[in-house]
């Protein structure tokens, strides 16, 4: 970070130096390119965290419906008669049920982070009104 802070202050001194930029705007600037790098860095943050919630909801949803699978071919292996039988596929059908209701409470429950904005651009400065040389 501290790298990245030293270029972008030597690119504004720079274009401040190339472009007339006054050093005031280049302050603000590069407090502002500041500001936006930390809320990036904030989101980028999040949002891992918001991913990483998620695939561990989606992996114990998963792992729910192998168990119910696996039960349900067990079941099946032992089964006599159709009541049975039917015990089972119930058994199974109302497994994955619960755990789909499980995963989509816990994925409701998840915030999602808000974006940061992007920043506004400033806007070009109005050409001051000249007199006209008359011939």
């Amino acid at each position: 970070m501290l790298i990245s802070k030293k270029i972008l202050a030597s690119a504004l001194i720079a274009t401040s130096l190339f472009g007339g930029v006054s050093t005031a705007t280049a302050a603000d600037t590069k407090d502002a390119a500041i500001a936006r790098a930390q809320a990036q860095a904030t989101f980028k943050a999040q949002m891992d965290t918001y991913v990483t919630a998620h695939r561990a909801i989606i992996d114990a949803r998963r792992a729910a419906g192998a168990k119910a699978l696996a039960d349900f071919q067990a079941a099946l292996a032992n089964v006599t008669t159709d009541a049975q039988r039917q015990a089972a596929k119930d058994a199974r059908k109302s497994a994955n049920a619960a755990a789909d209701a499980t995963a989509k409470a816990a994925i409701a429950a998840l915030v999602k982070p808000v974006k940061p904005a992007k920043p506004v651009k400033a806007a070009k400065p109005t050409p001051s009104p000249t007199a006209t040389p008359t011939a």
